[in-house]
Order: C-alpha cells, then sequence, then structure tokens
C-alpha cells in the first residue's frame, strides 16, 4: 500500500474551532480513538520477518499477503516498527484499571518506508506503508525476530511506548486525522539519550489515568495529515490520481489550514546498517579518557 498525505500543525486553542470545519466539510462527527502505541527496532542487520511461530495459525490469505510484502521490505532493511493497540481512558487507564494483556490483545503491526523525495509538490509526502490488522502475540513476533523496544526516533528519552489521541474525519476515501502524543510518565523520570542503559525494555503493566499524561510537545498542539492511501502502489496513474486529489483538497481548505513541507527525515524510521566484520561503535565516546 502507498500512503500520500499532508501536514500542518493546529494550536490547541483553535482545534475545536478546526474539529467545527472539518465537521461540516466531511458532513460528519469526529472519531475518537485512543492509540497505546510500542515502539520496537530491528536488527543491525536486517534479517526479515522470517520467525513465523508466534503468529496466529492459519493465517487469512491477505494476512499472509501481508506478512510476506512486510517480510521482503525487512529483509533489504532494518526499520523501527509500531505496535498499536486501542485503549479505553476509562477501562484501561488510571490506578484501578484492568491491565491490558499485550500477547492476547489484538493490535495494528505497522511499518512505514522511508518517504519519497519531493517531485514537484514539495508540501506531499508519500511512502510506502504495510500495516497489519487485528494481530495477536505481537511482542512474542517482535521477540522472535530479534526486534527490541526502544524508545521513538524523534523523542530523546526512554519512552519505549507513547499514548496518542485521534480524531478522524472522512470524506469518500481521504482520511482528516488530528493526532497528538503524551508520555505515560512525568517528563522529569525520563533519562536521557546518553544516560540509557542497553538492556531491553519491557511494555508497562498498567497505564497512568489521562489526567496524569504528559503532552510529548510543550506547547499541546495537534498534528493535522490528510491522508489517501493506494492499495496498489506499483500503478503510477493511481499515485498520480491521489496527488491530484490531495492537491485539490489543499487549494479547498486554502486559508483555514497551513499545509507546510515537511522534511523527510523527519519520518525516517531506517535503522543503520551494521557491516559485517566492523565492530558497532559505543553511542558515546568521552575524549581524554582511557
Amino acid at each position: 500500500m502507498y500512503q500520500l498525505f499532508l501536514t500542518a500543525t493546529v494550536e490547541e486553542g483553535d482545534f475545536q474551532a478546526a474539529c467545527a470545519v472539518l465537521g461540516g466539510f466531511c458532513a460528519m462527527a469526529p472519531w475518537q480513538t485512543v492509540d497505546r502505541v510500542l515502539y520496537f527496532q530491528g536488527p543491525p542487520r536486517p534479517t526479515g520477518m522470517s520467525n513465523q511461530n508466534s503468529i496466529e495459525k492459519p493465517m487469512r490469505k491477505d494476512v499472509a499477503f501481508l506478512y510476506k510484502d512486510l517480510h521482503q521490505n525487512l529483509s533489504r532493511q532494518s526499520f523501527i516498527l509500531q505496535a498499536r493497540y486501542d485503549v479505553s481512558k476509562d477501562r484501561h487507564m488510571g490506578p484501578q484499571a484492568e491491565p491490558l494483556d499485550l500477547e492476547t490483545s489484538a493490535g495494528i503491526l505497522r511499518w512505514n518506508d522511508f518517504p519519497d523525495p519531493p517531485r514537484g509538490i514539495p508540501l506531499l509526502m508519500q511512502r510506502k506503508l504495510v500495516e497489519l490488522w487485528e494481530q495477536k502475540n505481537l511482542p512474542s513476533v517482535m521477540r522472535d525476530n530479534h526486534y527490541r523496544q526502544v524508545p521513538p526516533r524523534a523523542v530523546i528519552n526512554t519512552s519505549t511506548e507513547i499514548i496518542e489521541e485521534v480524531y478522524r474525519f472522512f470524506r469518500d476515501d481521504v482520511e482528516f486525522c488530528f493526532t497528538r502524543q503524551f508520555f505515560l510518565k512525568p517528563i522529569e523520570e525520563y533519562t536521557p539519550l546518553e544516560g540509557r542503559q542497553q538492556a531491553q525494555a519491557k511494555p508497562l503493566a498498567t497505564l497512568p489515568s489521562w489526567d496524569a499524561l504528559t503532552p510529548v510537545d510543550m506547547q499541546n498542539r495537534w498534528m493535522l495529515q490528510v491522508k489517501v492511501h493506494v492499495l496498489q502502489d506499483n500503478k503510477p496513474d493511481e499515485i498520480r490520481k491521489a496527488q491530484e486529489q490531495l492537491v485539490s483538497i489543499r487549494g479547498e481548505l486554502d486559508g483555514v489550514f497551513d499545509f507546510k513541507a515537511i522534511d523527510r527525515r523527519v519520518h525516517d524510521t531506517r535503522v543503520a546498517m551494521q557491516q559485517q566484520g566492523i565492530q558497532e561503535l559505543p553511542q558515546k565516546v568521552m575524549l581524554g579518557k582511557t
């Protein structure tokens, strides 16, 4: 699958007005979800997704096809993957909440490729995407294939999982998605990058209450992405049609949302490849020390 999207930021104070605009534009009320997102980093030498011992059997044909596609991409380059779970503020968060068993709960396994270079439309971002829905045993699948839990690339601390609040609108096959992210602990409890331990992190046993979360963005802004998906990414005419569709929507929303050109490196989840016979260097080197 191929994903194309536009990006804008919305200040917290403008969020309700922005929702009202998109509610009228799409003729629907927003669909709100809360997602628990865990990040898993692949090995320095890519090995794909060859160990399928923990994947539920029998696999449906569409699931088997997507795992094959994922394996082919991860055999060429290691990436940071996401395991995403739908959670409830009332049922899964807070001191009295029931723990979420990540092995038995169905989640989404998501892989995003490094976005393509801009090609004449700098505001548009486009990339290959694989999503496997309703997957159980995702932490075991990750461990079986030597993926370890890590912080998201854009967050310089030891948070290996975050909470995302999402509001979605749809108009035909176009998705309008407001997202903001939260740390699960107070910011002072996180360790700077150079103080990280290399031990394997584990998912939190319980989630804090919603009011105890800390926004990742200090200004608590929302990220708006307007998305179109092309199911068969080997059809350039379909991709061109999606590009034209997003350019048209940008024109319709001109003066309401300020869509920005984003450096594609912001969305780079590739893992640096380790060459055979070369020792991996430490993350921090102290000069003048023996």
